[in-house]
Formats: structure tokens, C-alpha cells, sequence
């Protein structure tokens, strides 16, 4: 079409060329509106089919959200009752617990306190922390998102108790 085009713009009217040009440049123009109505036509699928994808990716993320909330308030709700277990049997805590959060729950703060301690608990079973003294054992080596930023959000809180 652009070369139709050009040779219709610099060639005389009356020559070969010029003839030829008019035909292919309307033989061109012809394809060009077909392709046009034949993309006018497949956009609505497509944009409908994109839309239809879009909402399967988002339902496919909010489930594993919900998936992933589900597991944490397990793995929040199992040493809990445990650590409610012990306080109301009055056994005998580890020492890096006691170290940082001392042997009971402050009266005024004892729901502040049991979820702390519910955190650091699961921070434990989550990456696998033994060191019998030091209660969120050593800082992780290298930064992993989740795990460094939950690491400095308990150290913080750690620090008020």
C-alpha cells in the first residue's frame, strides 16, 4: 500500500506504472479495511478472554492468600494453646523465653503478651530454631524477604518486654 502510494504520488497520470498502482493501491486498501474489521471483530473476544484470565489469576491468588492465612492461624493457634497450657500448669519454661519474655504474662498485658510470645514460638517451628538461649536464635545470613523482615519485627517487639 505505502509503495502503491508512492508511485501514485510520482508518477504521471497516463503512465504504466501510475495504472498499476491504482489497482494495487485499491486492491491493498480493500485487504487493509478487511484485516481491520476482521481485528474489530476478534478484539471483543480477546478482550473478554483477558478479562476472564485476569479474575482467574486473581481468584487463583486469593485462594493461596487464604490458604497461606489458613496455615498461619494453625501454626499461631497450636503453640498458644500449648504456652497457655504450661502458664496454667505453671511448668517450667525454656530459658531463652524466660530471657525475653519472663515467666508469666504481665496482668495488664497478658493478651499482648501471649501474642508476642505466639509469634516467636511459630518463628521458631517455622525455621527451625533450637539455640537454647538466644529466643529468635542468630539473624538470618541473607536477606529473605519474609523471614528477615518477621526476624526484625519480633527483635523489635522483643526489646519493650
Amino acid at each position: 500500500m505505502v509503495e502503491a502510494a508512492g508511485t501514485l504520488a510520482s508518477q504521471p497520470r497516463t503512465s504504466r506504472e501510475f495504472k498499476q498502482a491504482v489497482m494495487d493501491f485499491g486492491m491493498s486498501r480493500t485487504l487493509a479495511e478487511s484485516h481491520d474489521r476482521r481485528a474489530r471483530q476478534l478484539a471483543g473476544p480477546a478482550q473478554a478472554a483477558q478479562a476472564v484470565l485476569v479474575q482467574d489469576d486473581t481468584q487463583a491468588k486469593a485462594s493461596l492468600i487464604e490458604q497461606g492465612d489458613k496455615a498461619e492461624r494453625k501454626l499461631n493457634w497450636l503453640p498458644r494453646g500449648r504456652l497457655a497450657d504450661a502458664i496454667r500448669d505453671r511448668a517450667l519454661l525454656p530459658m531463652w523465653f524466660v530471657t525475653v519474655l519472663g515467666p508469666v504474662p504481665p496482668a495488664h498485658k497478658r493478651q499482648k503478651w501471649m501474642d508476642l510470645a505466639t509469634q516467636v514460638l511459630a518463628y521458631r517451628v517455622t525455621y527451625g530454631i533450637t539455640d537454647q538461649v538466644v529466643a529468635l536464635g542468630p539473624a538470618p545470613d541473607e536477606y529473605v524477604p519474609r523471614r528477615t523482615e518477621w526476624y526484625g519485627e519480633l527483635t523489635k517487639e522483643l526489646r519493650r518486654w
